[in-house]
Formats: C-alpha cells, structure tokens, sequence
C-alpha cells in the first residue's frame, strides 16, 4: 500500500507538471450557469435542481451535485474547483491502477498504464474547464463499477454503475467493458444474471435520459452524422487517443510521438500474439474502440469525451513497455511526459476554454473597475474587442453577473439578442 501511495504522489507530480496552467483558468460560460443553479440558493432547491428536470442544461444529477457541493463549498474561488477536478482525476487514476493490476496480474502494467492515463494531453477541456467534468466523474465511478465487479461484488457494482450514468450519460458505452472482459476470459456466459441487469439499467436510463429528459434543442445542437461524418470524426478521435494535439503545428513533437508509436507498436504487435498475453492486448485495443461510440457519429468534436479511449490506450502502452528493461521503461515515460506537457502548452495558446475564460475575466475586472451603483442596467455591445454575442457565451448568459455580483442585484443587457434602450 505504501509504495501504491508514493506511486500516486509521483503520478500527481507528473500531472502537475502537465497541467499546471488550468489552475489559473477563471470561470466561463457554463460554469456560471451551473453554479447559479445548483449552488447558493436554499439546500431544498438546489437539491431539487440537482435532480429534477433540466431547465439550464442536460440532466446529469451527478455532475450537478458536483456544483452544489463545490459552490456551497468554495463559493467564487475558481482555483478550488480545479483542485477538486484534479483529485477525481487523480482518483480515476487509482483506479486505473487498481483495475489493470487486477485483469492483467502485473503491477508494472498497472503502473505504466496509470501513468499514461494521468499525465495524457486529451484531458485539456475536462481539466482546463470547470464544466468540462462530467464525462471524468462518470468514468470515476465506471471504473469503480468495474472493479467492483472484479471483487464479485455484483449489486455495489450495479450501484456504481448507475451512478456513472448520472454523472455522464456517454458512460453507456462503458457497459461494454464487462461484456468484453467476459467474452475474453470465458470465465463465464456472456448473458447471465448480471448482464441482464446491467442491459436493464442501460435500457431503462436510454428511455429517461433520451426520450423524456432530452429536448428537441439538444438534438438539434449535437446532430448525428453517418457518413462520411464517421471517417473524419475516427481520425480525429484516434489521433487524440495516440496524444496527438488539437493544434500542435510542432512537427518535432509529433514526429517523436509518432516515433515512439511506431516503436511500441512494433513490439506489441511480437508479443500480442503470446496466447496468455492476448487478452491484455485485446482488451486494451477492445476499450479504445469501445470509447469512440457515439462521438465518431456526433459533430460536435471535443477529445474529452475519450476517457474509455485513453484507458484502453494506456494499457496497450503498460502491455508493449511491460517487458523493458527499467532504464527504456523510463525513457518511454519521460519521453510521453515531455510530449504531453507541450501539447497541453501549444493547445492553451488558442484554445476556446482558455479564450473564453480571459474574456469573461476581462469583462469582470471591468465592472469591478467601474463599480457601478447597486441596481444598475450594464449593457454589452459590440467593441473593438469582443461582441455581445461572445459576452453573452462567456458570462453564460448573464449569470456571471448574479453569481460574482449578487449582492449589488445588477440588471444587464446584450443588444446582439434584445433592445437595450432605457426603458
């Protein structure tokens, strides 16, 4: 347990080194409205917020319990938020340990696999933005689900699963994790008591979340697209998988990626074929492919919905590295370390989260700056630096005015979508 317990410590240094610049990034769009919503009014309506129908966003009671905890808790300290998101990522990252230890019997693939997950650039939006979490807590208590399962506790892992449904409804595709490992262990019929139970929970949630819980916006913003939407779409979500940047430009880091791929696929591909080493290979390239549905068929591109992706990426990079001596071991981990910490630097020069998030900031320092009287109208218009459009996006509609100025009860207008004339 100690030495699980330094491993982690290391881990979140890795992690640090990464990522360290999200815990400068001020609050953004949706952010705003989530913590209006679900935090800072009475517990009895925040809680019903958090688990009734949706009125603000989708429903994803988990996620929303999050922002009722996190904002009672931490109010409008931005950097707390990230810290928080940072330890479920970093509690994700155990359990990524705790399940590939367990399926593979080798804590040095756990070891490596864990390390890969944590430190990989394609959780930039998850932990970057605030909002960006659900899919993370989701996938925390999918895996935890799993390794429940693993433990022959079938009923907590039933419980978790549900509750990863709650957090992320693109948690589904996790089900597929189970029915994987049972195809490749054969330890036991694919279609059992548990099985039957898990489609039944998966069935039952599709019918609330998507026939009764979704509106008709919702559908009409995240469209479905089959071909050749598939094709681009693939691409782009495994060349994220591999951590490859969204804009890296940087021919050098790709190309020592690519060749350190390149290097790892080679000697996978000698040593997948090992019949009792198959399965490790086969499970972690199963988890990639697992990770990609729906999103390949969804226009709406983001990496940080590849949580099952990058899990099975990770134990694909444990399965090839396993056998190395410890000194190439470390210099395969360094070398992912270096290429991670900048790409996630090249993706902050011009992402929208970090874009987005200095100008909601500009806009606050501006009226902390003027000050206004209480109950004054603040109306955004089209400048030289922004638009009111974008100040609508930023300040998510508004409420970072309720939520940063509530005591000075500010009225505020955005003539992109209304007449802002005195009335």
């Amino acid at each position: 347990m100690k030495k699980e317990a330094l491993f982690v410590l290391i881990i979140a240094f890795a992690s640090v080194i990464v990522y360290r610049q999200a815990f400068s990034i001020f609050f953004t769009q949706d952010d705003f409205i989530l913590a209006t919503e679900f935090s800072q009014n009475n517990l009895v309506q925040d809680i019903g917020n958090v688990f009734g129908p949706p009125r603000v966003t989708h429903w994803r009671p988990l996620h929303n319990l999050y922002f009722l905890i996190a904002g009672n808790l931490f109010d409008k300290n931005y950097l707390y938020y990230h810290l928080f998101t940072f330890l479920i990522h970093m509690g994700i990252v155990f359990l990524v340990f705790k399940v590939v230890d367990n399926i593979t019997k080798n804590p040095k693939i756990a070891y490596i696999s864990s390390f890969i997950y944590a430190v990989h650039p394609a959780h930039f939006v998850t932990l970057f933005w605030i909002s960006g979490s659900a899919t993370s807590i989701g996938f925390f208590f999918l895996l935890l689900s799993f390794y429940l399962y693993l433990q022959k506790k079938n009923l907590l892992s039933l419980v978790s699963f549900i509750i990863s449904l709650l957090a992320s409804e693109a948690m589904i595709a996790g089900a597929g994790l189970f029915i994987v490992h049972l195809f490749l262990t054969r330890d036991e019929k694919i279609i059992n008591r548990f099985t039957k139970k898990l489609f039944l929970i998966v069935a039952i949630f599709a019918l609330i979340r998507f026939w009764l819980l979704t509106p008709k916006s919702t559908y009409d913003a995240y469209q479905i697209q089959i071909w050749p939407q598939i094709l681009t779409n693939s691409k782009y979500y495994l060349l994220r998988t591999a951590g490859f940047a969204e804009a890296s430009g940087d021919f050098v880091i790709t190309m020592i990626l690519f060749g350190m791929l390149l290097l790892l696929g080679i000697h996978i591909f000698k040593r997948h074929r090992i019949e009792k080493e198959f399965y490790i290979f086969l499970f972690g390239s199963f988890a990639i492919l697992l990770g990609l549905f729906p999103f390949m068929l969804i226009t709406n591109l983001s990496a940080h919905y590849m949580n099952i992706s990058i899990f099975g990426f990770a134990i694909l990079i444990g399965f090839s590295t396993s056998r190395y001596t410890p000194l190439k071991t470390l210099l395969i981990l360094l070398t992912f370390l270096f290429v991670s910490y900048l790409n996630v630097r090249i993706t902050a020069q011009n992402h929208w989260v970090v874009e987005r998030s200095n100008l909601a900031r500009k806009y606050i320092k501006e009226m902390e700056f003027a000050n206004f009287a209480e109950g004054s109208r603040v109306i955004f218009n089209d400048n030289d630096i922004s638009t009111s459009q974008e100040a609508y996006i930023v300040l998510g509609t508004g409420k970072a005015i309720d939520f940063l100025f509530e005591g000075k009860k500010y009225q505020y207008c955005f003539t992109e979508f209304e007449s802002c004339e005195e009335k």
